[in-house]
């Protein structure tokens, strides 16, 4: 048998001629070996997938090794030490307005996603009542209603049994005929009582509404309040002369950093290690941050409905914060 016997019997086997057993073998050894490229073709893409991600991470390590060399020769030079300090001492400054930021954020957050639930249980619980007492309303007239049937139907039945002789056979006709038109009367109402008592147990039974997460509105009072707040820390920082150097401290490495002289780099080490002292020590003051909230409120606009994030050149002097990302701000912000 040779490759032009079997690729007759595949031609057979495809035009739905009869084939023999050793030509079914055949169709699945075609059909295992297609399955099969297409599965060493998925392996090649994922070795060079890999392989490009080791060229990444290889770049990634050698880029880390020279920024540690060249530390280690920026650190071996006793002079720099305190340049060094004096560096790491404004990051923390940094860190820590970052962190209370982050820390407020959250915290807000967490009351408005509670403030909103707890309004989404109220209505849901509200909508829910007026519908039973809706309902109620309806139990209550039905129950009268078959009642009132009832009676009329017992004294109907206690007269129809009254009434003998054959000169009431017409009455005892008309009087039948009553009977069981009220009867379907009153089948119809027992019937609407109990759908309405299952209708009840069903509203009663129902669960609140999943929370969907904050509302925009919702998001933007917390994004303002949180502009509001790393406003305010700017303005704490700047007071004491550090804003800039702290910024400039995330945007420089250590070794291209220069504070002066050594007692120029000890004073700005006490200057920042006492700012960082207040920082992580200070207590809010919820009053100044809603007035700068209504502030901020008051021109804030924003590029589209759904955004949540104002445009930062419509909040007057809290557009530093955004324009030069002062403390990380956009990671503390709700999109």
């Amino acid at each position: 048998m040779n490759l032009a016997d079997d690729l007759r019997r595949f031609a057979r086997r495809l035009a739905g001629e009869g084939v023999s057993a050793e030509d079914e073998r055949l169709v699945e050894l075609f059909r295992n070996r297609a399955e099969l490229k297409k599965e060493l073709s998925a392996l090649d893409d994922e070795r060079h997938r890999l392989l490009d991600r080791l060229k990444l991470q290889e770049g990634a390590t050698l880029r880390v090794e020279e920024q540690l060399a060249a530390l280690e020769q920026y650190l071996g030079r006793p002079e720099e030490g305190y340049k060094c300090l004096a560096y790491f001492q404004l990051r923390a400054v940094w860190r820590g307005a970052a962190q209370r930021l982050e820390q407020f954020s959250g915290e807000l957050a967490r009351q408005q996603k509670d403030r909103e639930r707890n309004q989404q249980l109220a209505a849901f619980e509200r909508a829910k009542r007026e519908r039973l007492d809706d309902l109620e309303r309806e139990l209550v007239e039905g129950r009268v209603l078959a009642d009132q049937l009832q009676a009329e139907q017992r004294l109907a039945e206690q007269k129809f049994a009254s009434l003998k002789g054959f000169w009431n056979h017409f009455r005892r006709s008309r009087l039948r005929e009553s009977i069981e038109s009220r009867r379907f009367r009153i089948d119809a109402a027992v019937t609407q009582l109990t759908d309405l008592g299952d209708r009840q147990h069903e509203i009663e039974s129902e669960s609140p509404p999943l929370f969907e997460g904050l509302s925009i509105d919702g998001r933007r009072a917390v994004n303002l309040a949180v502009i509001a707040y790393a406003e305010g820390l700017h303005e704490r920082i700047a007071a004491a002369g550090l804003a800039d150097l702290v910024r400039e401290s995330t945007r420089r490495r250590v070794y291209e950093s220069s504070y002066g002289r050594r007692e120029d780099c000890l004073a700005l080490m006490h200057r920042a290690g006492r700012l960082v002292a207040e920082i992580e020590g200070m207590q809010d003051d919820f009053a100044d941050i809603k007035a700068r909230t209504e502030r901020l409120r008051a021109t804030a606009t924003y590029r589209a409905d759904g955004e949540t994030v104002p445009q930062y050149e419509t909040l007057q002097s809290a557009s530093l914060v955004l324009l030069e990302e002062y403390w990380d701000v956009y990671k503390a912000l709700l999109r």
